[in-house]
C-alpha cells in the first residue's frame, strides 16, 4: 500500500470525515506544523499509522522533506490553508505532485489579485496595508466602506468593515491583535523567515441577485446570498470546474451562515460562473491540488472574483458534494497527490441525484445578524433538531467544529475579531427548496429551542445540585468600555472609570490584551504595554473579586508573556499583590524608579 504524508490543521473538512477516506488509499502518515485541538490529534491517532509533531521546526518545508525522505512516502497533502506552502515547496523538493511553484499566488490576496488584475479578471480596488500610515491613505484612495483583511488566512475571519466614521487607530489595533492570535495558533504563514503584518485593503463590490435568482422560477428562490464558491481539480495544470456551491445571505461583518448544494441557478448562469473560475484558477498557475474559487454576483449577470484557495473547501463542503454529486473530493485529491491520474466530468456538473446539502454555522444570532437576548447552553447531544426542520431533513453537529456540548452559546460580537460561533451543523433534506427553509427555521428557531430544551431538562439538575461554574474562555480582544470600567470597580483598581472615551483610548492602545469571559461576561483583563521585542510593563491585571484563587490571573499572565520569551516584563503589584506576581516567576527589582502621575496642564505640573 502507498505511503501517504497527510499534513494535518485546524481548518479543511472535517477529520472523523476525511480520514478514513485517506486511509482507504493509502496508509496514512500525519505530520503537524503548528499545534491542534484535542478532538484533531484524537482523528489522528485513530486513523494514521503514525502522528509526528514538527510544530517547533524553523523551516517547516525542509522538515516535510526530510520527513517524507524517512518513511517512503508517495505523496504529500494537506487541507490546511496554512500548510498550502510548505507542502508545495517539499513536493518540489521530492519530485511529487502538488501545487506546484505558484502555490504563493494562491495563499497571499496581494498576489493573488494583482495576478488577476493583470490578466483583465474583475477583482475590487485593493491597496497592500502594512502600517496605520498605509491605513489612512487606503481611505483617502478607496470608496468607503471598505474592507480591512488578512493577506493570508481563509475565509472572512477578521474582516473588518471601515466606514467614515470609523476609527481608524483603534481598527488597525485590532487587526493586530487578531493577526498575532492568528499566528501563535499556526494560522499563518509557515515558511522561514520573518512575516510581518500584511493587510488587504479593499473596496465593498456592489453586488445583487437581482439578476441571478429573478430568473429561476419559485419562491423558493428568496433568501439566496449574493456569494458563490466553485469546487473543483487542478491535475497537471489543467483545471476541472466540478460544481457551484450557493450561499445565504452573510451577516455583519461578513460572516457566512450556510453553503448549500446544489446551487439552484439555471445551467446557463451556472457556466458563465464557471467560466470566470476557470480563468481566475488558470491565471494562478498552480499544478496538482483541490481548489475552492469563491465569487460574489453583481448586476447584469456580472461577476467579481474573491479568492482561490489551492485546497478542499473548508466546513461540510466536500462531504455535501459527495452527498449530492457523487464527486469524492478527498480520494480524487489523494489519488492525485499519489501520483495517480483521475477521470473527470467533461462540463462542470450542475445538477445532483435530487438531495440537497448544506453546512450551517451555528451562531447566537438569528438569519438577520440580530443577536440573540440570551446565551443558552447548546446540549447538541440531547437536543430535539426535528423539532426545528421538516420530515425527512437530517441535522447532524459536526464534532471537531462545535463548542462541547452544554457549553453556554458564546456572545456573537460582530465588531470583534472572532465575532464567536457555537459551531457548525450539517443539514440534508429532499431538495434545494426544502433545505433553504429548514436552514432558516434553525436560524431563527434555535434561541428559543435551546431555551425550552435547557428549561425540560436542567430544572430537576438544578434544584438538586449547585451549578458548576461556567467555563472560562480566553482571547486576545478589545473589550468594550463600559465593561472594563465595571470590572475594574469590582475589582478595586483605579483609571478612568467615568470616562468612557479616555478608558476606550487606553485600551486601544494597548500592544497586548487578554480577556478572560465566563457565560459572556468579562471576569478578568491583563493589559501590556510593550515594544514586542526588550521591554513590556503589565499595566493592568484584573480579575472578578468572587472568581479570585481559580487560577485566571495566572493565566492571564501566562498567555500574555509566554509567547515573548526575549521580552523582560516589568508590573508594579502594589503592597497586596507581590506574593501572586513572585509565583508567576517575577523577581524583585529595585532598581525600577516612577514618575508619578501628574495632573494635566502647566499649572498641575509645577
Amino acid at each position: 500500500m502507498k505511503r501517504l504524508l497527510f499534513v494535518a490543521g485546524r481548518s479543511g473538512p472535517p477529520l472523523d470525515h476525511a480520514l478514513p477516506r485517506l486511509t482507504a488509499v493509502a496508509s496514512v502518515h500525519a505530520v503537524l506544523l503548528a499545534p491542534v485541538d484535542d478532538f484533531t490529534f484524537g482523528e489522528l491517532g485513530r486513523h494514521c499509522a503514525d502522528v509526528t509533531d514538527r510544530s517547533p521546526a524553523a523551516d517547516p518545508v525542509a522538515a516535510l522533506t526530510e520527513h517524507a525522505g524517512r518513511i517512503g512516502a508517495d505523496g504529500l497533502l494537506t487541507f490546511s490553508e496554512h500548510a498550502v506552502r510548505p507542502v508545495a515547496g517539499a513536493c518540489l523538493r521530492l519530485g511529487l505532485p502538488g501545487p506546484g511553484v505558484n502555490a504563493a499566488r494562491a495563499c497571499d490576496k496581494g498576489l493573488m489579485r494583482l495576478r488577476w488584475r493583470l490578466a483583465g479578471l474583475p477583482v475590487p480596488r485593493f491597496c497592500h496595508v502594512t502600517s496605520l500610515g498605509d491605513l489612512q491613505r487606503a481611505r483617502d484612495r478607496l470608496a468607503v466602506p471598505f474592507l480591512l483583511r488578512r493577506a493570508e488566512g481563509e475565509g472572512a475571519a477578521g474582516d473588518v468593515v471601515i466606514g467614515e466614521d470609523t476609527d481608524i487607530a483603534e481598527v488597525w489595533h485590532r487587526a493586530l491583535v487578531a493577526d498575532r492570535a492568528a499566528r501563535r495558533d499556526g494560522s499563518g504563514d509557515r515558511t522561514p523567515g520573518p512575516h510581518p503584518p500584511s493587510f488587504l485593503a479593499e473596496e465593498c463590490v456592489e453586488s445583487t441577485t437581482a439578476s441571478w435568482y429573478d430568473d429561476v422560477a419559485g419562491k423558493h428562490t428568496r433568501g439566496y446570498g449574493d456569494r458563490l464558491s466553485v469546487e473543483g481539480m487542478v491535475a497537471g495544470g489543467s483545471y476541472h470546474p466540478l460544481c457551484v456551491t450557493g450561499r445565504l445571505p452573510a451577516v455583519a461583518p461578513c460572516t457566512e451562515l450556510s453553503g448549500q448544494t446544489p446551487c439552484v441557478l439555471p445551467e446557463r448562469l451556472q457556466r458563465v460562473v464557471e467560466e470566470h473560475a476557470r480563468r481566475a484558477v488558470d491565471s494562478l498557475g498552480l499544478d496538482t491540488c483541490a481548489t475552492h474559487t469563491e465569487l460574489q454576483l453583481g448586476a447584469e449577470h456580472r461577476v467579481s472574483l474573491l479568492g482561490t484557495a489551492a485546497r478542499i473547501g473548508g466546513a461540510t463542503v466536500a462531504r455535501q458534494v459527495d452527498e449530492v454529486f457523487g464527486v469524492d473530493l478527498i480520494t480524487l485529491q489523494a489519488r492525485e497527490a499519489l501520483g495517480e491520474p483521475q477521470k473527470y466530468p467533461d462540463r462542470m456538473l450542475v445538477t445532483g441525484n435530487g438531495r440537497a446539502a448544506a453546512s450551517l454555522a451555528l451562531l447566537a444570532t438569528d438569519a438577520h445578524g440580530t443577536p440573540w437576548s440570551t446565551l443558552p447552553r447548546l446540549n447538541w447531544r440531547t437536543h430535539d433538531w426535528s423539532s426545528l426542520v421538516s420530515p425527512g431533513t437530517t441535522v447532524e453537529v459536526v464534532r471537531g467544529r462545535t463548542v462541547p456540548d452544554g457549553t453556554p452559546m458564546p456572545r456573537y460580537d460582530a465588531s470583534a475579531a472572532a465575532p464567536g460561533i457555537g459551531g457548525i451543523a450539517y443539514v440534508t433534506a429532499d431538495d434545494p427548496a426544502t433545505l433553504r427553509a429548514d436552514t432558516y427555521r434553525i436560524l431563527d428557531g434555535l434561541e428559543a429551542s435551546l431555551v425550552a430544551h435547557e428549561a425540560a431538562v436542567g430544572t430537576r439538575a438544578r434544584r438538586t445540585a449547585p451549578a458548576a461554574p461556567a467555563p472560562v474562555v480566553y482571547a486576545e480582544e478589545l473589550p468594550e468600555a463600559s465593561e472594563v470600567s465595571a470590572l475594574f470597580r469590582a475589582a478595586g483598581l483605579a483609571g478612568p472609570l467615568d470616562e468612557p472615551d479616555r478608558m476606550r483610548w487606553m485600551l486601544a492602545a494597548s500592544q497586548h490584551l487578554m480577556t478572560a469571559r465566563a457565560d459572556g461576561e468579562l471576569v478578568g483583563l491583563i493589559r501590556v504595554l510593550t515594544d514586542l521585542s526588550c521591554h513590556a510593563f503589565v499595566a493592568d491585571l484584573a480579575v472578578r473579586p468572587d472568581l479570585r484563587r481559580r487560577g485566571i490571573g495566572g493565566e492571564l499572565v501566562r498567555r500574555a508573556t509566554e509567547p515573548y520569551p526575549g521580552v523582560t516584563f516589568v508590573v508594579h503589584p502594589g503592597s497586596h499583590c507581590g506574593d501572586f506576581y513572585r509565583k508567576q516567576g517575577f523577581v524583585p527589582a529595585p532598581e525600577c524608579v516612577a514618575l508619578p502621575r501628574r495632573e494635566n496642564g502647566p499649572e498641575g505640573n509645577r
